[in-house]
């Protein structure tokens, strides 16, 4: 008995060996085992499928079944040599056949796993070019292989998921073989034009006699519609005796254009999310502790985001989130003495479908706006002619026009580029003192030379 604990022990350790690499090497399934003479007593390894059988013919007719888990597999004996094992769930038992005697005929260490063939042809049909591998231990789900793209890996595991019952059955080491990186190239052009147009007359009178003193003041407000306060003024004043008449006019026109125009690219992984700002932030007052007035900043400028996906048919899935903003008086007001401005925004969103090297315009984003604005002194304001000293005008007519091109690219690997700053030098001390230059200017002239420019060009030309 001593001498033989070793070779037990040997053999289990072997056996317990070969059964895990027979798990991990995923042994194809076979449907009937024979049990040669030369094999009485030794221990075999069979992995069955889930609600799949299997026939084994055993070397000495059986006496005693021994089953660990009846509930992982089941066993028919059909002769006294002839038995069918079948897999009722999925996980791991053994099972010893014995003789009338006692002595042991054949011991059947068995693995019952669910069938991933089935899932293996489903993901090769449903995800065309490419090549999932399935392996199945007991509730857990192992995919391997090659996808073209992220989005057939992400279907490949949807799919999967519905099989296991839960994504956290399953370990995910697929390698996407394509191109995961995408370039946007995004151009931002905006034209914002607004005119402002006011008059209006502040007209005072004041008439003594004796202990009586009268006053007239009629001092409408500007600003209403545009919230800018003219700064010209023409005053004149009259006195008759007793009575004196003042008379200040206020007339403002302003027209102004704002030219914004981004060209940003970016990268991101197919999947991930990236983001551009090319503008700054202004406080604006949120609220007040301890009697101090607390800020928050908000955001301006050409705002972008964009979230790529790969597909593999080539097609490149984008949601795009593009914004431009700008502070401006319209709209805002004047609190204890801070001003606060507000945003004029332009802002679109969408989801599409491009090819690489296709361009997508997102246009007709035109804005007109007409406001304008009257006060007058009741009454006597609305009397012809004479009415327009006792009255003022504010108009305000703002345009704004906005054009957002999108193009993706599949990233690759190329050359580096050049920058604006690589010939960039600073001007000696006589061309600083005599010429007024703080950089020299590169490429002027007519010369035609390697590496040179034709043409009135530079970084910075005055």
């Amino acid at each position: 008995m001593i001498s033989k604990a070793p070779k037990i022990i040997a053999a289990m350790l072997l056996g317990s060996a070969l059964l895990v690499g027979m798990m991990s090497a995923g042994v194809a399934q076979v449907s009937h085992l024979r049990i040669s003479q030369a094999e009485t007593g030794a221990t075999q390894f069979l992995q069955v499928g889930h609600n799949k059988s299997v026939i084994v013919d055993l070397p000495a007719e059986v006496g005693e079944v021994i089953v660990s888990q009846p509930e992982v597999a089941g066993v028919i004996m059909r002769s006294k040599r002839r038995a069918i094992i079948q897999g009722v769930g999925v996980g791991g038992t053994n099972i010893f056949f014995l003789s009338r005697t006692g002595a042991r005929i054949a011991v059947l260490e068995i693995t019952v796993s669910a069938d991933s063939s089935g899932l293996e042809k489903t993901l090769a049909r449903i995800i065309p070019g490419s090549d999932i591998k399935v392996q199945v231990f007991g509730e857990r789900v192992v995919l391997s292989g090659t996808a073209q793209s992220g989005d057939d890996m992400d279907k490949a595991i949807s799919i999967a998921a519905q099989f296991t019952g839960s994504q956290e059955n399953i370990a995910n080491i697929i390698t996407v073989s394509g191109s995961q990186q995408v370039m946007l190239k995004v151009t931002v052009a905006e034209v914002s034009r607004e005119a402002v147009k006011q008059l209006g007359i502040n007209l005072s009178a004041n008439f003594t006699s004796g202990a009586l003193n009268t006053g007239i003041v009629n001092a409408p407000s500007l600003g209403g519609a545009s919230n800018v306060i003219p700064t010209n003024t023409i005053t004149a004043g009259i006195g008759l005796g007793n009575l004196s008449i003042n008379a200040t006019l206020k007339a403002l026109e302003r027209s102004g254009a704002i030219r914004t125009l981004a060209e940003p690219t970016l990268t991101a992984m197919s999947g991930q999310s990236a983001e551009f700002l090319a503008g700054g932030e202004f406080p604006v007052p949120s609220g007040i502790e301890d009697g101090r007035i607390t800020f928050e900043f908000k955001r301006f400028g050409v705002d972008l985001k964009f979230t790529p996906t790969v597909k593999s048919n080539g097609i490149i899935g984008l949601e795009i989130d593009t914004k431009v903003s700008e502070p401006t008086t319209e709209g805002g007001f004047n609190i204890g003495g801070i001003t606060i401005p507000a945003t004029r925004d332009r802002q679109a969103k969408t989801s599409v479908e491009l090819r690489s090297g296709t361009t997508m315009s997102i246009a007709g984003l035109i804005d007109d706006r007409v406001r304008t604005q009257i006060n007058s002194l009741p009454g006597i304001g609305n009397l012809p002619i004479l009415g327009a000293l006792f009255r003022s005008r504010d108009f305000v007519h703002s345009q704004t026009e906005l054009l957002i091109l999108v193009t993706p690219v599949l990233a690759t690997p190329g050359e580096a580029i050049d920058l604006p700053t690589d010939k960039m030098v600073f001007a000696g001390d006589a061309e600083a003192i005599f010429l007024g230059h703080i950089e020299k200017l590169y490429g002027v002239g007519g010369g035609a030379g390697e590496n040179e420019y034709q043409g009135s060009i530079g970084f910075v030309l005055d």
